[in-house]
């Protein structure tokens, strides 16, 4: 049974009240209005199914004790996970090895661009995010990462000498989370983080609010989602830094034990080659066994998708009715853009996954079958067997990642 219009008009509020009549206000509100309430109703909707979902496993579980039935979240991903991208988490056999490629590979990049100006002011909360994780999560994440920092850092071996990885510190701007990349006496909010599978979906985002890309962000991300997988899930993160947040997780507990074991790092494609050789013969996706044609480049596709908004989320001058942004002449409010970035998000994630049969034919053929059959041709034409190149690659690989290497 539908409930009543003014129950839903009620659900809106807008300057500290509820909205009675948006129609007599401008476009732009009304299909703000209108998105919030499509989005609540399909919230309550997936609540009904996840809630007789539990009841049909429950009735099973009672039934047949033996079914094992019980234990089902232990072998699937979460019912969001699976709507965001059924091609990566709609599956029901978890726990390959890395060696095997992991079961699950995610993309984190930060974009400073997303900013938002101070001075164009608040409005009040009318939603929530569905993509954006919440601030106080965030928050915790980077109390408990600060914590840390005074403590001693532990005992680990690491296959990268720690002269490689802090020469690729250096190097990046991301991995320097005190490196200021825009100015908070002007922005309230200085970019957006984003999690995307390695099907270029996104997954979750969170929102900077820091001059810096600090870690705090990209480890709230990765934790989160762990949140939502089976317990023997394992998982390949590709970051611009990952070889220096992947000394970070080991040195410090900031992450639990179980988590960080099922979680193998490898830096994004087209920033591995400015890393160090030594760096890259680790983390680079195209070097390191089991990561395939992953490219860890998904995320900047999705920026290359949302670049149309950069200048509407931070101008207080732009007043655009097509993009729902502006109420009269005011500016695009902070949590306006938190609205326009979540529900584009969404908006992009349906796209491509509708778009995924298309675009696992386009892999399969541009990329397994054409690179595939370059890569046998240039074996062929070696002349050399694979266990010697195999054995020669091996031999190269330990000599080059030896610390007597790196000071020669």
């Amino acid at each position: 049974m539908l409930e009543p219009l003014e129950t839903y008009l009620s659900l809106f509020p807008l300057q500290g009240g509820p909205v009675r009549d948006p129609f007599r206000r401008s476009l732009a509100l009304s299909i703000q209005w209108y998105d919030c309430l499509r989005a609540d109703i399909d919230a309550r909707q997936d609540a009904a199914l996840c809630d007789a979902d539990r009841k049909i496993q429950s009735h099973k579980a009672a039934g047949h004790p033996e079914s094992g039935a019980g234990t089902r979240e232990d072998k699937e991903c979460s019912r969001l996970l699976q709507q965001r991208c059924p091609a990566c988490f709609a599956g029901n056999v978890f726990g390959r090895s890395f060696k095997e490629g992991g079961d699950i590979h995610v993309a984190l990049d930060g974009n400073f661009h997303h900013r938002h100006l101070r001075n164009a002011g608040d409005s009040p909360h009318f939603f929530h995010p569905q993509y954006i994780l919440p601030k106080r999560l965030v928050d915790d994440v980077g109390m408990h990462i600060q914590s840390l920092r005074g403590s001693r850092p532990k005992p680990h071996h690491s296959c990268v000498p720690d002269e490689a990885i802090d020469d690729c510190q250096r190097t990046y701007e991301a991995a320097d989370g005190r490196k200021q990349k825009t100015s908070l006496e002007h922005f309230d909010d200085s970019g957006i983080m984003a999690l995307v599978c390695r099907h270029d979906i996104p997954l979750f985002l969170a929102n900077i609010d820091s001059p810096g890309e600090q870690q705090k962000y990209a480890i709230a991300l990765i934790q989160h989602i762990f949140s939502l997988l089976p317990s023997n899930a394992t998982v390949v993160a590709l970051y611009d830094v990952g070889c220096v947040l992947d000394r970070s997780l080991h040195q410090y507990n900031i992450l639990p034990e179980p988590i960080v074991a099922r979680l193998a790092f490898c830096t994004s494609a087209m920033h591995a080659y400015g890393h160090q050789w030594a760096c890259q013969l680790v983390y680079n996706p195209r070097i390191q066994v089991g990561t395939g044609l992953t490219d860890g480049e998904g995320v900047e596709r999705l920026w290359s998708r949302m670049r149309k908004l950069i200048a509407l989320e931070r101008s207080s001058t732009v007043s655009s009715v097509s993009y729902c942004l502006t109420v009269g002449d005011e500016a695009c409010k902070r949590s306006r853009r938190l609205w326009l970035l979540d529900r584009q998000a969404s908006a992009i994630g349906q796209e491509l996954r509708d778009d995924l049969g298309r675009w696992l034919q386009r892999r399969q053929r541009l990329g397994v079958d054409a690179q595939g059959q370059k890569a046998q041709d240039a074996l062929h034409d070696s002349g050399i067997e694979v266990p010697e190149l195999r054995c020669q690659w091996e031999s190269q690989r330990g000599a080059q990642l030896s610390i007597r290497a790196r000071k020669l």
